[in-house]
């Protein structure tokens, strides 16, 4: 948010990837205390049952276990995609030096998007995906 009270420019892009109907089952309380351990399953991708450890009962902490592991999925085949992809000469180097930033990015949009209680969902296919 701006000082003004208004969204600043990060809130409204993420705001399109936010999932209002899930977001609206999570209470604020819930939110406060589980939101550092959402964002470090989606720091550490590899710990996305992490939430699901500190508090089994919460709709926040399975969506966001939800969501880490259908991201780590994700980064994965990025990863095999981008690798093969990197072996074309020139447009390999270019995918070497981009792919991170990317994942990166995404991750980061991640991390905010729990710290703030958003329900943030990775477009087409963040609801295929409900283990918790």
């Amino acid at each position: 948010m701006s000082n003004n009270g208004t969204p600043n420019g990060l809130d409204n892009f993420l705001e399109n990837f936010n999932d209002i109907n899930a977001q609206n089952t999570f209470s604020d309380a819930d939110v406060k205390k589980n939101s550092a351990i959402a964002a470090i399953a989606y720091l550490v991708p590899i710990l996305f049952f992490l939430p699901i450890c500190i508090d089994g009962n919460s709709n926040y902490c399975k969506f966001h276990a939800n969501q880490s592991l259908t991201w780590l999925i994700v980064a994965v085949v990025l990863s095999i995609i981008f690798a093969i992809l990197g072996m074309i000469p020139f447009i390999g180097k270019l995918f070497s030096i981009v792919f991170p930033f990317l994942i990166l990015a995404i991750d980061f949009g991640f991390i905010y998007g729990s710290i703030k209680g958003k329900a943030l969902r990775l477009p087409y296919i963040g609801s295929l995906l409900n283990v918790f």
